[in-house]
């Protein structure tokens, strides 16, 4: 397996953050935001220049961390297909947003392409036929453009639990879709992330996000449940060992959501790292 980190987890400013990357002798990163926005809002002249920024300090890019369908649920109940029905304004922004999440992949020679799953409804079942249908059609998009969308089960949106992706699993089948496994999230909702969630999505794991937390802290608000890595209730050591029992060779890209009190997102980042280095030694797996 390989490191990887979300830029903006250090700093907006993408050149600190490939500094601290080369300190912490990471050289794939994974594109989310840089400065004021998201990756896919950039114009060709700043995505140029942070093409040129990543090669000259001979950066990979692993993946287009895209904001799509990271929105409220569509109201329009009709889903195009194929693009052959009229859509809705706010159908053709976030259809928009996955055509760029394309371009980007190519210009920056990435395979994977991020989805999420609507915000979360007070009772996700009650709209898992409509999820369903949107993001079979997204990779259907995909799948043309040759590339591969992996969809994170993020505790603010409908696909959450390991139990819920592994339902959108059964039922989304392709090849060229999987998840994001990001224990991180599950533990937000005060579930069991590992083993009890791991074991719905075994085997469709394309690439993980790690960042801890605390569960079973509903008092805490959102930003004070996340901590250091290896310091919350993750079993981060059993998780990366059936991880490498499942044959995964990916990338752990550090998304870590834990603000250090005194040097902010980089200390974060920083220590996080150590953290996680520590527990891939305790777990006896080598990463490059």
């Amino acid at each position: 397996m390989h490191l990887s980190v979300v830029t903006d987890e250090i700093s907006d400013d993408l050149e600190h953050a490939l500094q601290v990357c080369r300190d912490l002798k990471i050289t794939i990163v994974e594109l989310r935001k840089v400065g004021e926005k998201n990756i896919v809002f950039h114009d060709m002249d700043s995505l140029l220049q942070i093409k040129s920024l990543l090669q000259k300090g001979g950066f990979r890019v692993c993946s287009i961390a895209s904001p799509f369908l990271k929105s409220p649920l569509w109201s329009d109940e009709t889903t195009a297909t194929n693009n052959t029905l009229p859509v809705s304004e706010e159908q053709a922004q976030e259809w928009d947003i996955l055509q760029r999440s394309f371009e980007l992949a190519r210009l920056f020679d990435a395979p994977f392409v991020r989805t999420f799953s609507f915000l979360r409804v007070p009772d996700p079942t009650t709209v898992r036929t409509k999820v369903r249908d949107v993001i079979a059609e997204a990779v259907s998009r995909t799948e043309r453009a040759g590339l591969k969308l992996i969809i994170e089960n993020e505790h603010a949106c409908n696909i959450a639990t390991g139990e819920e992706t592994g339902w959108l699993l059964r039922s989304i089948t392709s090849p060229n879709f999987g998840v994001i496994w990001d224990p991180g999230n599950e533990a937000m909702l005060d579930s069991s992330p590992y083993p009890e969630g791991y074991q719905h999505v075994r085997g469709r794991v394309m690439h993980v996000h790690v960042k801890d937390a605390n569960r079973n802290l509903k008092e805490a608000a959102h930003r004070d449940r996340f901590v250091k890595i290896g310091t919350g209730s993750i079993d981060y050591v059993g998780q990366f060992r059936a991880l490498v029992e499942d044959g995964y060779a990916g990338l752990l890209s550090l998304e870590t959501h834990y603000v250090h009190p005194e040097g902010g997102r980089e200390l974060a980042t920083r220590e996080s790292c150590a953290g996680l280095r520590e527990i891939l030694q305790k777990a006896d797996i080598k990463v490059e």
